[in-house]
């Protein structure tokens, strides 16, 4: 039995209305989309046994768009993947907020997030590379209009001092991935658009 998507791609075939290579791109696409889904499903299953689903769902639909605009690390297979993105919401939800510092301590931290994730070039897959400079401009333009809502959001609409936390650690998390992917490409000689 075909899946779903396997049935969606032959029928494209069948009417010749897309080539190979866009063939590939749609396969690669609905790849993305379901090891994405089992991930955040896997995750939120994880969040909602340690009864911080709440925290969790917040703090990635949050991060989200910035990990989205900006890029990161990728890695070449999914458990990998699933073991990192686990490490990363664990560290920002339960075990950085631990600290407890002054909510000053965080605002300073999250002016640092924002400048870190603002000045980085972007760090897109190397299977989706972005391949005009028109569409890099895009990306670095969405990701600091966002980053200035997030901060708002931040500063202004949550009231939660643990939640500000949880979300200030993800950025500072993703600041310091993007600084260790800025270090390691330059170090591999990669240039960015």
């Amino acid at each position: 039995m075909k899946s779903i998507s396997e049935a969606y791609i032959a029928r494209l075939q069948e009417s010749n209305t897309i080539d190979e290579l866009g063939i590939m791109k749609i396969r690669y696409a609905l790849a993305v989309l379901r090891n994405e889904l089992v991930k955040t499903l896997l995750l939120t299953g994880i969040f909602a046994l340690s009864g911080q689903l709440g925290p969790f769902l917040l703090v990635m639909f949050l991060i989200l768009p910035i990990r989205l605009s900006t890029g990161g690390i990728h890695f070449k297979d999914n458990i990998s993947c699933f073991v990192f993105s686990l490490g990363y919401f664990l560290a920002a939800i339960c075990l950085l907020p631990l600290l407890a510092l002054p909510i000053q301590v965080y605002w300073i931290l999250l002016g640092c997030g924002i400048l870190v994730s603002g000045l980085c070039p972007l760090a897109p897959s190397e299977r989706r590379p972005i391949k005009s400079r028109k569409k890099y401009l895009q990306n670095k333009y969405f990701s600091l209009v966002y980053l200035f809502f997030f901060a708002v959001l931040l500063l202004v609409v949550i009231r939660d001092e643990v939640l500000v936390a949880m979300n200030v650690w993800a950025l500072i998390l993703h600041s310091v991935e993007m600084l260790f992917l800025k270090w390691y490409k330059r170090k591999e000689g990669h240039h960015y658009v």
